[in-house]
């Protein structure tokens, strides 16, 4: 049962590439990033990098 699945599902991949390629095809807009650092990441990346500066060996920072 698995090949008819994968050769129906290879098929509807195929067409979906060929119709988006067509000129009156719908665009659809990527989603905007954030330009900020969400504070969760900054916090940890601190954290991270303090703890690896307290691991380190003498006359060793880490990058």
């Amino acid at each position: 049962m698995e090949l008819p699945t994968a050769y129906v599902r290879g098929l509807q991949d195929v067409t979906r590439e060929v119709h988006s390629a067509r000129p009156g095809a719908p665009v659809v807009p990527h989603r905007e990033r954030a330009r900020r650092t969400p504070k969760v990441r900054l916090s940890l990346s601190r954290a991270l990098y303090r703890a690896a500066a307290a691991i380190a060996p003498a006359g060793h920072h880490p990058v």
